[in-house]
């Protein structure tokens, strides 16, 4: 199934929430001709992706979901990613392909591994850097993939055929795929995503801080609303995030930190000329990436 246009395909979601149901949607918006099966343990949520044409099938366990796919996807939080690979692992059919949409993929890597068994040589991580502070299957879109970059890990073993497969539905609902090592990843998003979000959750609660609330708001304009944004993603999903990106996420606080100390101690100092060329280095390196992000394509010739 390495066209996932395929008739005769078939892929299971495993979660049906934001990632996952917005994946049902857009295989489905794309043309997708193939079975699309869905696993979530709440009913409320089987019957909404029926209502809403994410999937043409629920179950209430990942095994009966995953019987018989070409693919599946393992759209859940990131330390829940193992069970349920494990729990999947006896019912994948022998040529099963399985990916995950986790947003760390070093510990990903290593524990689906070890919870697939035989299965894991046709593992390959997935992290599509798409998605939205907005939670569950009714915050899904079928667009939520279009043109967004997804990256791909996959093992030093594994099946080029199980790979170029992940590649196919990935870009199959719009997305540019690149592939990294699992440690190369989780380095570039401890910097472009983890410290980002974890810098706008601190910013939000010192702001909000010693029950203020209430007379700080009206003065929060779309500065701070923007700033502090991702802010409100899920706690849960974000404890997992960070918890398994440790090493490389602390290293990025830390160079932050070491940035932050230097504008604290101008300002201490009463050094603005110090704190000008502070400004002036951050407008300068956010128009830098700015016009990098839009004069290449990451994914341009890279599987």
């Amino acid at each position: 199934m390495t066209d996932v246009k395929e008739t005769s395909g078939s892929v299971a979601i495993l979660g049906l929430g934001l990632m996952g149901g917005s994946l049902g949607l857009a295989l489905r918006a794309r043309g997708f001709r193939g079975r699309i099966a869905g696993f979530a343990r709440r009913s409320t949520v089987r019957a909404e992706a029926m209502r809403r044409g994410a999937a043409d099938a629920v179950f209430d366990t990942p095994d009966a979901a995953v019987h018989g796919a070409d693919v599946v996807v393992i759209c859940v939080p990131v330390m829940d990613i193992p069970a349920l690979a494990a729990a999947a692992a006896p019912a994948l059919s022998a040529s099963a392909a399985v990916t995950d949409v986790g947003s760390t993929k070093a510990w990903v890597a290593e524990h689906a591994s070890a919870a697939l068994g035989p299965a894991a040589v046709r593992f390959v991580g997935s992290h599509p850097i798409a998605g939205s502070e907005k939670q569950g299957l009714e915050a899904a879109i079928p667009g939520l993939y279009e043109n967004a970059l997804v990256v791909t890990t996959p093992r030093a073993d594994a099946d080029p055929e199980v790979v170029a497969r992940v590649c196919a539905l990935w870009r199959f609902v719009g997305a540019r795929v690149v592939r990294l090592t699992p440690e190369e990843h989780d380095r570039r998003l401890a910097r472009t995503s983890h410290l980002p979000h974890l810098t706008a959750a601190v910013l939000a609660a010192a702001a909000g801080r010693d029950g203020e609330t209430g007379r700080m708001a009206p003065f929060c304009g779309t500065g701070f609303r923007d700033t502090t944004r991702v802010a409100d993603g899920s706690p849960d999903v974000w404890h997992d995030i960070v918890r398994t990106n440790r090493p490389a996420l602390l290293a990025e606080m830390e160079a932050f930190g070491d940035r932050w100390n230097d504008a604290v101690e101008a300002l201490r100092r009463q050094d603005y000329a110090r704190l000008h060329r502070i400004l002036q280095e951050g407008r300068i390196a956010r128009r830098r990436l700015a016009e990098a992000a839009a004069a290449s394509d990451p994914a341009e010739g890279i599987e």
